[in-house]
């Protein structure tokens, strides 16, 4: 499960990918000979593998496919059939009984049944390079034929949410692919991608753009939409740009909030506004490898600096009023209200309290030159770094070195592409404080990848507390009611640890032409949006 948000980790910075822009406008209308949607974005493809890459987990989910999907975020995300018709699982959370749907096949045309994936998990749950790639795999002790369409599985310690949380997201690949690559399952380039989803994929060029064309074999009905065409843009003005003039028919859910003054009032433009995914935090620098300051691990550090921000401040400013702000947690906002802590609040801003915090931890002006220094003398100069794929961080991080000027902090940002991020905060572990962009996985087990032990190598921060593992993991594994009372203090500890400070959950904007498409409203995909299958499969042409 652990790798399953380290993937998810990245996603949010690769997967806004796009359609390339070829074709007659008049191909989108019904009766025309192929209905094609052209989609924008602004990041490429880093790879087909579903075990070393993140596109698999975003555009790939029109290819991929798992037992189950998640439904409306408006309701929770909760599981909703694909594969998988029905389910079913022991009041002990022991046993699960899972009843496929008639007809699938791979893109290949093999068939797929229940002793295909029974062959599948097996080879999952007992391959070496891949343990405890899925906690909910690494759990099943025998995988039992019922019928063609029927299979059971046995856990060998409870699990009760599997469907809503990981099925959807444990793809059913070919085992007589997978299974015989041995140790080259992490080489293998995937490139054709075989899977059971409504699309396969015709053409990639790197870079440029990906096509997917429609299944005539699909299990479920051929989609409407014959051929979906992704593109690749520079920036959001070209973007946006495209849209306007009808290059493109739909973007990727991460655009600006400046967009409202320029498409609001265009009648053949439709904008989406959905509430957050994902957050952006504050992260310190609390690795064991650090090579940053020292002075962040203090927890007195992190607390005035998290007094010292207005977050509401953050949402008017940085995203026009387009984000929501909540306390620290693994998600902000609606969406996951039902799983979150009810305890929890958002520090409120107060410079003085900030200023006081400081001084009652030792931390003082001796120069005078409006820096604190720490008890050996070291100034508190922060090193704030943010990938600049995010224009809002910009505006971030000009407001934050403000606001911890007054507290006297002095704060110096460096501003790096994506690339140049990942590896100085990731790999070097070559900072003191960075912005964030995180997706916020409906299953509140996620925060063990970006707080646990395991997690201090990979995750923004690097921190390391095997409590909250403890924690987390009872939560996953109780059966009953008493598995909140776990997760809630799960959340509680990264609340008042505070390795990261929530700033805000940017709003999903997604944008489409309304005089060629009509989306479905409700579409939860935290990565794609309303291309979804959710969205693609249930779309209205517009004649």
């Amino acid at each position: 499960m652990k790798t399953r948000f380290m993937l998810f980790t990245i996603v949010l910075i690769l997967c806004t990918v796009m359609a390339f822009a070829g074709g007659n406008k008049d191909e989108v209308e019904k009766g025309s000979e192929q209905v094609i949607l052209r989609v924008g974005g602004l990041s490429g493809i880093d790879g087909w593998n579903p075990w070393m890459n993140t596109s698999p987990y975003a555009l790939g989910a029109l290819v991929l496919e798992g037992l189950t999907d998640r439904g409306p975020a408006s309701e929770g995300s909760p599981a909703v059939p694909c594969l998988a018709d029905s389910w079913e699982v022991s009041e002990d959370g022991l046993t699960w009984t899972i009843k496929l749907h008639e007809g699938i096949t791979f893109s290949d045309g093999t068939a797929v049944d229940a002793q295909m994936v029974k062959e599948y998990l097996n080879w999952l749950r007992n391959e070496e390079m891949l343990f405890g790639f899925f906690a909910s795999i690494t759990n099943i002790v025998e995988v039992e034929v019922i019928d063609d369409l029927t299979f059971q599985y046995t856990n060998a310690d409870p699990m009760i949410s599997s469907a809503d949380n990981d099925f959807p997201i444990i793809y059913i690949l070919p085992p007589y692919i997978w299974s015989e690559l041995g140790e080259d399952v992490f080489m293998y380039e995937n490139a054709e991608m075989i899977g059971t989803g409504p699309y396969v994929i015709t053409e990639h060029v790197p870079g440029s753009h990906v096509v997917f064309d429609a299944r005539e074999d699909y299990y479920r009905g051929k989609p409407v939409i014959d051929r979906i065409i992704y593109k690749i843009f520079g920036n959001n003005d070209a973007l946006v740009n495209a849209l306007i003039s009808g290059e493109i028919d739909l973007t990727m859910p991460y655009l600006p909030p400046e967009v409202f003054e320029v498409l609001g009032s265009n009648p053949n433009i439709t904008i989406e506004e959905k509430f957050p995914l994902g957050t952006f935090d504050l992260a310190f620098n609390m690795s064991e490898l650090s090579v940053g300051h020292q002075a962040v691990k203090d927890p007195a550090v992190r607390l005035a600096i998290d007094q010292a921000i207005d977050k509401r401040q953050i949402v008017d400013v940085a995203f026009l009023g387009h984000a929501t702000a909540g306390p620290t947690n693994w998600a902000v906002g609606p969406y996951y209200e039902d799983k979150m802590n009810p305890d929890l609040e958002m520090i409120p801003y107060n410079p003085d309290t900030a200023r006081k915090t400081l001084e009652d931890a030792g931390y003082v002006d001796t120069d005078g030159d409006g820096v604190r220094e720490t008890s050996e003398g070291e100034p508190l100069e922060f090193r704030l770094i943010y990938a600049t794929d995010y224009p809002t961080s910009q505006t971030m991080t000009g407001m934050i070195a403000d606001w911890l000027h007054e507290i006297g902090i002095k704060v110096d940002v460096e501003a790096v592409d994506s690339g140049s991020w990942f590896y100085a905060v990731i790999e070097d572990r070559d900072f003191d404080m960075a912005i964030d962009s995180r997706i916020s996985d409906p299953d509140p087990a996620s925060m063990d990848y970006w707080v646990s032990s395991w997690a201090a190598g990979s995750s923004t921060t690097g921190s390391s507390n095997p409590d909250l593992d403890d924690m987390i993991y009872a939560y996953m594994f109780t059966p009953g009611e008493e598995r909140w009372d776990y997760i809630y203090e799960a959340q509680r500890i990264v609340n008042e640890e505070r390795w990261f400070i929530t700033l805000a959950g940017p709003h999903q904007i997604q944008a489409y032409r309304n005089d060629r498409f009509i989306f479905p409203e409700d579409i939860s995909h935290q990565d794609i949006g309303m291309l979804a299958p959710q969205g693609v499969l249930n779309v209205k042409i517009v004649k």
